[in-house]
């Protein structure tokens, strides 16, 4: 299996060959039936993410034009402000004016609400354990402990009455 290191400058390291390489590259690896796996510099698996990457880009980013690309990063800033309708609306609008094809808009679609949708829960987890640090807990939980020292008091004064 080639293994493929992606460095935080988005830089591309083939370990089999030991050189930087491109999104081309990959995509020749793979339509030759190589197997490819592609980590972060966190040794995290994002093989997924770089052959979509390298999708779009041999079938798609050499036939936009700059309004084209400005309006998908656009889409880009929209979805992670929360907005996926309008992410979803500028991909759609690109497969009607025949500029993304249907499969691959469908492939980027779900791939980036799914990414964004895991930083979310990720930023919510990391978000709730910073507030646990400090001592506060969610109301869910404030209210289940307020519950329960409510019946240990009852119980204290049932016990010493």
């Amino acid at each position: 299996m080639r293994i493929i290191k992606k460095y935080k400058n988005r830089k591309l390291y083939d370990t089999s060959i030991k050189k930087f390489i491109t999104l081309s590259d990959i995509a020749n690896f793979v339509k030759n039936g190589e197997a490819v796996k592609v980590i972060d510099n966190l040794g995290n698996d994002i093989t997924q993410e770089i052959f979509l990457k390298a999708r779009i880009k041999g079938r798609v980013f050499g036939s936009l034009k700059k309004e084209m690309v400005e309006k998908l990063i656009q889409g880009f800033i929209k979805i992670f402000k929360g907005n996926t309708d309008d992410f979803i609306e500028i991909l759609l609008d690109l497969v009607n004016q025949g500029v993304l094809p249907a499969d691959i808009a469908k492939e980027l679609g779900n791939a980036v609400i799914r990414h964004f949708n895991e930083f979310e829960d990720n930023m919510k987890k990391d978000i709730i354990e910073l507030i646990k640090s400090t001592g506060f807990v969610p109301k869910e939980e404030y209210d289940k402990l307020k519950k329960e020292y409510e019946l240990l008091k009852k119980k204290c004064e049932g016990q010493s009455g």
